[in-house]
């Protein structure tokens, strides 16, 4: 699974709302039943699956789902070490 499709998975199972509304373009603050608690399990969901650390200050910095997949895919080759 690459990593735009796991993270709308993470984020759609948990806000509990359907995938096919989890696109590049949606503010996450305008996703049903996201708050400051739903943002945290995002993120530690997150970090858990892709064995990253996620800075707390990127809660505020991404507004949609594409800015917050390119942020994960960045620390993620940040993560992987140069051949």
């Amino acid at each position: 699974m690459d990593v735009q499709q796991q993270i709308r998975t993470i984020i759609a199972e948990e806000l509990k709302v359907p995938q096919e509304q989890i696109t590049a373009d949606v503010h996450l603050r305008s996703l049903p039943g996201f708050d400051s608690m739903r943002a945290l399990e995002i993120i530690l969901r997150t970090e858990n699956a892709f064995d990253i650390e996620i800075d707390a200050a990127v809660t505020f910095q991404v507004a949609t789902v594409g800015q917050f997949e390119d942020t994960v895919r960045e620390l993620c080759r940040r993560r992987t070490p140069a051949a």
